[in-house]
């Protein structure tokens, strides 16, 4: 083999003037070899090329399967496109090769075809924002439900943004985007969203009309919206990897007990990724420093906030109940039997009577979830002792936390409705907060009862003999002296 110095001495001879042969000969190498390098043609350790042509015949079918794909393309379904095997089938009688040939040619030639390119893209300051949906999955109260989460990016320094919703509905897309300026403390020039049925009236692309409300949207923030070309991903690539980073975050499923809790963890991340990311594609400067530097250039939010909700009518029953959007609600006493207007944003429902509003709570989540509050039927919980453990607000009702777990853990099952009647006045006369701080440590404990929270409550005095004999295993009843009955009775010292 021809090393560095031999090759150096073979240019040097034919530099100093000397023949081939007595280069030859001076070197002791053969005439073939000085031959080959004497006029620098050939560099010793060079790479080779392969020059080997392809077979005619492998040559012929890769032409036959480019024409065949040339063809069918317009002829291929979205998720049916032409692979080996489609070619194997429709060839393989004029070609006889095997499906595997076939597989291997049909790898190459993909790899020969040109790549279908994108455009890099650079967004001035404040210019826009694009937005999607995802689907992600989260258990709630035991059951597995699917969340959708609004992803919204600011394009110039790629400030994300996420929030989850039970579904896509127009009003939850509005909240979203309400929540996602309030979050950059202002909002772009224009928001660029992917084909939305929520938002759009009718038509695609370029030639998509705003529904009423998301043109009083535009309207009210003072920002313009446009839509993607369908089935054309490479125009909104960067929320699409952002949309995968949400799926990533919700995973492993949480277990949670509001919806609010997903949207915390996804917005302590959206923080996290702002203060801690670097550049992002071709910007020069980190999130955290294109995120402050854009702000001052967003529209600023208006004084209000845009809201849309579902609007509709029910009629109270004389249970003070009534149904609204398949699920079952209850009203305050006063309103039994009259007519009330409702209306249902993206977490929470209001109600009205005569456009005064008279109570709002958390829109419900899982179907079959009801919104019935035991503190509307107090009244007749106090007037009708002998139905409270048979009373449907205190068996499935709504209650704060504790006192759901409360009601899971209590044992004696036949004084439990009266037991958590007993903590709803307690809440009343000792305050919210500490009975529900009481009850916790009681549930901590496994076997909670009512006297054991008012042991907790005053720890010197104990649960008492009445919160035992009325809230323990059993009903007891103990023999008294006639004497305890005197002040009952007013003068019964004097012999009246």
């Amino acid at each position: 083999m021809v090393d560095t110095e031999l090759y150096g001495q073979i240019r040097r001879c034919r530099a100093d003037g000397l023949s081939q042969r007595e280069a030859a000969r001076r070197l002791r190498v053969s005439r073939n070899t000085v031959a080959k390098y004497w006029d620098g043609g050939h560099i010793p350790g060079a790479p080779k090329s392969d020059g080997r042509a392809e077979a005619r015949g492998k040559t012929a079918l890769k032409e036959a399967m480019r024409k065949y794909c040339e063809e069918n393309e317009g002829r291929q379904q979205r998720k049916h496109k032409i692979n080996a095997k489609t070619i194997w089938r429709d060839l393989h009688y004029e070609y006889p090769r095997s499906e595997a040939t076939y597989r291997r040619h049909f790898a190459e030639l993909r790899g020969e075809r040109q790549a279908k390119t994108r455009l890099p893209l650079s967004f001035g300051i404040g210019e826009a924002a694009e937005a999607d949906w995802k689907m992600a999955k989260a258990r709630y109260k035991g059951r597995e439900v699917e969340l959708h989460v609004l992803c919204v990016n600011l394009m110039y320094g790629y400030t994300p943004f996420k929030k989850a919703y039970p579904n896509e509905k127009q009003c939850n897309l509005i909240d979203g985007l309400v929540s996602a300026v309030n979050f950059f403390q202002g909002s772009p020039a224009r928001f660029i969203l992917d084909n939305m049925t929520a938002a759009r009236k009718k038509g695609y692309g370029k030639h998509a009309e705003l529904t009423d409300e998301f043109k009083l949207f535009s309207a009210h923030y003072g920002v313009e919206f446009v839509f993607c070309t369908p089935n054309e991903p490479a125009e909104k690539g960067g929320i699409e990897v952002a949309a995968k980073a949400a799926g990533g975050i919700l995973t492993p499923v949480m277990d949670v007990e509001s919806i609010h809790e997903v949207n915390d963890r996804l917005l302590a991340e959206c923080a996290h990724y702002i203060n801690h990311a670097g550049r992002v594609g071709n910007r020069r400067g980190t999130v955290k420093e294109m995120t402050e530097e854009e702000r001052p250039f967003l529209i600023p939010p208006p004084a209000k906030p845009y809201e849309v909700g579902v609007h509709g009518k029910a009629r109270v029953s004389n249970q003070q109940l009534f149904e609204f959007d398949g699920h079952l609600y209850s009203a305050p006493r006063p309103y039994a039997g009259k007519e009330i207007g409702i209306i249902a944003y993206a977490f929470r429902v209001e109600l009205y009577y005569h456009g005064r509003p008279i109570w709002e709570c958390e829109r419900p989540l899982l179907e079959g979830e009801n919104r019935v509050f035991p503190e509307h039927y107090m009244y007749d919980l106090d007037i009708k002792p002998r139905s409270r453990e048979n009373a449907f607000p205190l068996l499935e009702g709504v209650m704060p936390p504790e006192l759901e777990r409360f009601r899971e853990l209590c044992r004696p099952r036949d004084t439990k409705c009266y037991q958590l009647y007993m903590l709803m006045r307690l809440m009343g006369e000792a305050g919210r907060e500490a009975v529900l701080a009481a009850v916790g440590v009681a549930n901590s404990e496994g076997g909670p009862t009512y006297g054991r929270v008012l042991e907790i409550l005053s720890p010197g005095r104990g649960g008492g003999e009445a919160a035992d004999g009325a809230c323990g295993d059993d009903f007891r009843a103990g023999e008294r002296d006639a004497s305890c009955y005197a002040a009952l009775l007013g003068d019964g010292e004097r012999g009246i």
